[in-house]
């Protein structure tokens, strides 16, 4: 049976020619005609592997031969194999119902070999493709860099370098943007590495779009500089240029060509200026991987990753007024302010100004377009840059971490998530849903009249929060039409726009409350309020890209919980870090004390603590406002989130002053001294009791000691 079912797929999956077939059959019953003995188990997976089923070489296989008499028998013989292997089959059912799926399932897969190859060929290609690029555009790089090396190697020339040509290098070395902060070593290592080129009238020397190998210093003559045929600048003695390519590893963004009859240049190889600016960065290394770490586009980063860039980070130093960037040019470097103040320009508009720690040049790089605005040094300004390759290795997709990195400063912006702490922000910004919308679409109308087109998730479990990652839209509160009736003319010119955009009923019209664009965010209110229907209508004013927050993604972010016991929490825990009674104790025994305290309410004008009385309790205000009484004397008032009666917890001592609600309602957070003293114990006590000592400004003349006599006077 087991060698019929491997003969009958044998045949399914590959059919043979029949002279082969029939050679196969004289084999299995031998060249009598009679069957074969048994086979042991080895031998009969060789058999069944078809090892043997071929003729030897040179001979054609022929059907079974023999006498009338001896070919009747062996086809009573094979009768006889047939009936015993059907009875076995009606004995043993089981075994023929597990070996035909077998067969079927072995036919099927082999039909879909070449339909499953092909699928995998295409799954693969994204990938195949991806690396071919990469391949390709290191192959173009570097027939790039051999053609300007072939280009200059005519114009090398033999020369001793001069005092006086020394001097031009190192001044130009001096005030060229990336090499100003070059040590002495490092800036005659570079002088003595420059070559010397001459040039004639009309000669290029780089080529936009080529990649670069070498760094100029103009020696003589002047070069004009021009971006997409065009002439928008000149090169005078003693200017530098080249620097970008070599340090981005990007394309020249502009063509130089001599513009004097007779011209030269010092120029110093790619691996050298290189080299030579990487001790630059080792040495910066503390410096910028601390201001790394203040930046907020780099936030979510890993350590590592961190390292990674600020190891590849170039520094550049601009004077008033100089640009840093301009309209229109190609960009691949990603700028972030160190130090200084920039202003952006768009079509001469100035736009708004740059402060530290703030990033410009990102969508030339998302969208590989042109500089969108013209940034300038307002002030004496320092930028660090990152090149596109260098980002696309240790960001992956760019896009992702700019989107998570607007996301991130709009939470932390929100008067509800500004208390949240990193990681729960971060969890918030992964479920988010991100959606395309073309111009003058209806986003998000009252929740109650949810397009049709919008997806149900949406209308099911509502948006509760949103932020602008791409474009504008406006947002557009409900009024009654009655209320409204008798208001002014400009009111009227604002809801007219809007007017079919208003209720079925009629009796609503839409008015303007706000424009958002990028990195803005809207929804505070339904945050707050989880039950409170989405009210607004919210319409794009081109094509955008918006974020999108749902009440489900919410409750599934806070693990359950209420959004005003999560806020509640983040903001015990963001009060609690920043007083110094509190900030050496560990997260859990933070934890613990967050969870320990308790909310009371008083009214206005009831005491809370009263001046003289043994304190035994500490204070946070929740909401509301108190007053501070010395005496009868009115000292100062206190608001939400300001703390007092810290001293009660470590110190058996009378109270200061009176206390007393100065609003209708004051919502305090409130823990006893004994719960603390469960908490904190040994050490930690006595660290504390230590701190708070130094806080104390009840100093006596007494409590003084004399050190040493600083001096004497007459009256």
């Amino acid at each position: 049976m087991g060698a019929c079912s491997s003969k009958a797929q044998h045949q399914t999956r590959d059919p043979e020619p029949r002279e082969q077939q029939a050679a196969q059959e004289q084999k299995s019953t031998g060249p009598s005609g009679a069957p074969n003995d048994a086979p042991a188990p080895a031998e009969a997976e060789r058999k069944m592997s078809g090892s043997s089923a071929t003729a030897p070489k040179g001979e054609m296989p022929t059907a079974s031969t023999g006498t009338p008499e001896q070919q009747q028998q062996q086809q009573q013989q094979q009768q006889q194999q047939q009936q015993q292997q059907q009875q076995e089959q009606q004995q043993h059912p089981e075994h023929q119902a597990s070996e035909k799926p077998q067969q079927h399932g072995e036919e099927q897969q082999q039909e879909r070999k070449p339909s499953q190859q092909q699928q995998n060929e295409e799954a693969a290609a994204p990938h195949k493709h991806g690396g071919e690029r990469k391949v390709q555009k290191a192959i173009k790089q570097q027939e790039d860099t051999q053609a300007e090396d072939a280009r200059l190697l005519g114009h090398l020339e033999k020369r001793e370098k001069t005092p006086s040509d020394l001097s031009l290098i190192r001044d130009s070395l001096s005030t060229n943007l990336v090499c100003s902060s070059l040590n002495d070593a490092e800036v005659e290592a570079l002088a003595n590495a420059v070559e010397f080129f001459t040039f004639k009238k009309g000669d290029v020397v780089t080529k936009q779009g080529e990649s670069g190998s070498y760094f100029f210093i103009v020696h003589s003559g002047e070069f004009e500089v021009i971006v997409n045929d065009k002439v928008v600048n000149k090169i005078l003695t003693g200017q530098a240029f080249g620097e970008i390519s070599l340090i981005h590893n990007s394309a020249r963004t502009a063509t130089i060509k001599t513009l004097s009859e007779d011209a030269a240049l010092w120029g110093v190889q790619r691996q050298v200026f290189r080299e030579t600016l990487k001790q630059l960065s080792s040495r910066n290394f503390a410096e910028n991987r601390q201001f790394l770490a203040s930046v907020k586009f780099f936030e979510m980063l890993t350590e590592a990753q961190k390292n990674v860039i600020t190891n590849a980070l170039v520094v550049q130093s601009f004077q008033p007024g100089q640009a840093i960037v301009k309209e229109g040019e190609k960009g691949d470097v990603l700028y972030i302010l160190k130090s200084g103040k920039a202003l952006v320009s768009i079509k001469n508009k100035e736009v708004r100004v740059l402060q530290r720690g703030e990033y410009f040049g990102e969508r030339a790089l998302l969208y590989d377009e042109p500089r969108s605005a013209t940034i300038t040094a307002e002030e004496p300004t320092v930028c660090v840059s990152i090149g596109r390759d260098l980002l696309d290795r240790v960001l992956g997709n760019l896009q992702h971490v700019l989107f998570r990195n607007i996301m991130l400063e709009a939470l932390q912006q929100s008067k509800v998530f500004a208390s949240f702490p990193t990681e729960q922000l971060s969890r918030l910004i992964g479920s988010v849903v991100v959606k395309d919308y073309p111009e003058n679409y209806i986003i998000l109308d009252r929740e109650n009249r949810t397009r049709a087109s919008a997806s149900a998730l949406f209308s099911a479990q509502g948006v509760r929060f949103f932020f602008v990652l791409e474009g504008e839209v406006s947002v557009f509160a409900y009024k009654d039409k009655s209320s409204s009736s008798s208001s002014s003319s400009s009111s009227s010119s604002s809801s007219s726009s809007s007017s079919s955009s208003s209720s079925a009923e009629g009796e609503m019209e839409l008015h303007l409350i706000d424009t958002l664009k990028r990195g803005q965010a809207f929804g505070d209110e339904y945050v707050l309020s989880p039950n409170k229907p989405f009210a607004h209508c919210v319409k794009s004013n081109g094509p955008t890209k918006l974020a999108l927050l749902t009440a489900s993604a919410l409750t599934a972010t806070l693990g359950g919980q209420d959004i005003d016991e999560t806020l509640d929490y983040n903001n015990k825990l963001a009060i609690t870090k920043k007083m110094y009674i509190f900030r050496y104790l560990s997260e859990q025994q933070t934890q613990t004390l967050i969870k320990a305290f308790k909310t009371v309410r008083y009214t206005q004008g009831e005491s809370i603590i009263r001046e003289g009385e043994i304190g035994s309790r500490f204070f946070i205000i929740k909401l509301g406002e108190v007053v501070i009484l010395k005496g009868e004397k009115r000292v100062r008032t206190l608001g939400r989130h300001d703390y007092f009666g810290e001293r009660a917890l470590l110190h058996d001592e009378r109270r200061s002053a009176t206390v007393a609600a100065n609003s209708p309602e004051v919502d305090l957070w409130v823990v006893d001294k004994d719960v603390f003293l469960q908490i904190v114990k040994g050490p930690m006590l006595t660290h504390l009791e230590e701190r708070i000592r130094m806080q104390d400004t009840k100093v006596e003349f007494k409590d003084l000691d004399v050190v040493r006599v600083v001096g004497r006077g007459r009256v």
